[in-house]
């Protein structure tokens, strides 16, 4: 279309043109800041003033004679006035958007009404203001606005008495009020009592013009709750620069100082533990030194941060570090790894190593932590436990063989003595009188005692050296058969009564269990009141052991010396009352312990005994 103006179309004189004042008012509205246009009721553009021209940036030529429609974004609203002023409306504020001849968009308030002759329409007079800054700082505000109600911060204005003006949703969500609880209230409402005294000290400030930045309190919230804030208060100032409230952002920092202590803590265990705790960045270049490390290792932070891992390795594991490193890389950890590092003065330790990747927030593997224990001493510690296993295994050898050579060697006078008393017996039967037989039964009798002991010896040696453990599994039903089978005499002889319930299976040597029960049933025929025997045997499940309990109605043991009697030798009465070598108790203590069990006794005095051992599953 072209943009000259039209033949039929030419400039309309208001006034008479030989009038002074009408030239005057011609001038006056050609050149008035106002634009002002007439169209017909096409919307054919008729006239227009200097001050359309520029809004819309078109030459008189260019823009008399065309529609408004081609300058009109919007074609609805322009349909719309030429229908409103046809019907004789008067049209005031209405906005519209209109392209300029730069093609921009500019945004316009329009008045317009139509002027009749005898009725009929001759051009309609539009009044037209330009919008486009009071448009632009509309939405500037706008946008403004959404950033602040988006924020999640807290966000609000106050007035130069702390009455709030504005209150954003950060506020809301933080202190739990909506604006409309809040609008209009003293800001002293989240005050609590201890920082009451802020309030006024803040806006003195403000007053004066200064800006109170990053400043942390404390407020409490509609719930009652008392939130860590970081507060950040600037003037507000009117056109003329003259202050008149304050605005303030108020960040809740309560998980901010939760994790910044939560760190000062993992700093501190980390800077407090014994071990060495270092990290590193892929490259093995030393990251952070805790004094763990320092004292482990022997280098100030100073002196080894920034070199490399390898420092601290011997020439013969140095290769360990790349394949640490090509392991952490691919995101695995190295658990309880032993090797050799090297100190600063040279000394050589054994380690124990855990290195774990160090990732950053997205998961990216940028470095790894390494946590260091000193087995050195462990090491040592080993070692000579093995040199005092090694020393005890051959003690307990020259123990065992001197048992079985003093068992086999004084075995033999032993036999000679019996024998040659025996037959001195048979020889001077009635000879000698009741003293001198007396005297042959006391050595008959020793001989006898002094054989049992050397067999209880060489079977309590047997148990104490014997390093094996058991890996047959066998019935306790069945070996407490063969032990009362043993005992079926001291049984018989005492009138015992002997009641059992099931037992299991469990893992032990049986003849080790078969002298657990033949002692300790012994025992308590042994040990027997006035009443005859009764003897109680039973097993349970207690956790990962079976527990055996054997108990007896005799004579019962003072608790002074239930630990006494499983000594080696340990005898609470004379040989007279009650025979026996005082071993029995001390080789069960010795076949259970070794087990791994354990094995003690209730009992009162008078009030018969239970004996209690363990057998683990």
């Amino acid at each position: 279309m072209s943009l000259q103006t039209p033949a039929c179309v030419s400039p309309i004189p208001l006034f008479s043109e030989d009038s002074p004042t009408a030239k005057q008012l011609a001038d006056f509205v050609e050149f008035v800041g106002v634009a002002l246009r007439w169209m017909d009721e096409t919307g054919t553009i008729l006239w227009a003033n200097q001050a359309e021209l520029d809004l819309m940036g078109f030459t008189r030529e260019e823009y008399l004679g065309r529609n408004i429609a081609d300058f009109c974004v919007d074609q609805n609203v322009i349909a719309d006035i030429l229908r409103r002023l046809k019907n004789d409306e008067r049209i005031h504020d209405l906005q519209a958007r209109v392209r300029r001849r730069d093609g921009c968009i500019g945004y316009v308030a329009i008045d317009s009404s139509a002027y009749r002759e005898n009725g009929r329409f001759v051009h309609s007079r539009c009044v037209t203001r330009d919008m486009s800054k009071e448009r632009q700082m509309a939405e500037v505000q706008e946008r403004l606005a959404a950033i602040i109600d988006s924020s999640d911060d807290a966000i609000l204005s106050k007035d130069l008495n702390g009455i709030i003006q504005s209150w954003n949703r950060g506020a809301e969500r933080i202190f739990g009020y909506t604006a409309e609880e809040m609008i209009g209230k003293s800001i002293s409402v989240l005050a609590i009592p201890e920082r009451a005294d802020e309030i006024p000290d803040i806006l003195a400030r403000i007053l004066k013009g200064e800006r109170v930045d990053h400043y942390e309190t404390r407020r409490r919230a509609k719930d009652g709750r008392i939130i860590a804030v970081s507060l950040t208060v600037s003037p507000i100032r009117d056109a003329s620069g003259t202050i008149i409230g304050a605005s303030k952002v108020a960040r809740d920092i309560g998980e901010q100082k939760r994790l910044s202590e939560v760190h000062e803590l993992l700093a501190a265990i980390v800077e407090s533990s014994d071990d060495a705790i270092i990290s590193k960045d892929l490259n093995g270049i030393i990251r952070s030194w805790n004094r763990g490390a320092e004292r482990l290792f022997g280098y100030k932070p100073g002196e080894i941060l920034g070199r490399h891992i390898s420092t601290l390795c011997p020439p013969a594991v140095v290769d360990e570090i790349p394949n640490i490193l090509e392991r952490i890389q691919r995101g695995e950890r190295v658990d309880h790894y032993e090797t050799k590092r090297l100190t600063k003065d040279g000394r050589i330790l054994t380690v124990s190593l855990t290195v774990s990747p160090i990732r950053d927030s997205s998961g990216v593997v940028i470095g790894a932590s390494k946590v260091a224990r000193d087995m050195t001493e462990r090491d040592r510690q080993e070692t000579a436990l093995r040199e005092v296993n090694a020393a005890l295994s051959r003690s307990n050898e020259d123990l065992q063989q001197f048992a079985y050579s003093a068992s086999h060697d004084l075995r033999e006078p032993l036999r000679m003595v019996a024998a040659y008393s025996e037959l001195l017996k048979m020889e001077l039967e009635g000879k000698l009188g009741q003293p001198g037989e007396q005297y042959i039964g006391y050595m008959m009798e020793g001989a006898l005692r002094m054989e049992q002991l050397l067999d209880d010896l060489k079977a309590y040696t047997r148990v104490s050296t014997d390093d094996s453990h058991p890996t047959e599994v066998v019935n306790a039903d069945e070996v407490l058969d063969k032990a009362l089978v043993n005992l079926q005499t001291a049984i018989s002889e005492s009138g015992a009564s002997i009641s059992r319930s099931a037992l299991p299976e469990v893992r032990i040597f049986g003849v080790q269990l078969e002298q657990l029960f033949q002692n300790l049933i012994g025992n308590a025929i042994r040990y027997r009141g006035r009443e005859a025997p009764r003897v109680e045997i039973s097993a349970s499940r207690d956790g990962n052991a079976w527990k055996f309990s054997v108990r007896d109605n005799g004579i019962g043991i003072d608790p002074r010396y239930k630990e006494q009697i499983f000594g080696i030798f340990k005898r609470l009465h004379s040989k007279a009352e009650y025979p026996g070598t005082g071993m029995g108790l001390a080789i069960c203590q010795r076949i259970v312990e070794r087990l791994g069990g354990q094995i003690r006794v209730d009992s009162q005095l008078g009030h018969g005994s239970t004996f209690y051992f363990t057998i683990p599953v």
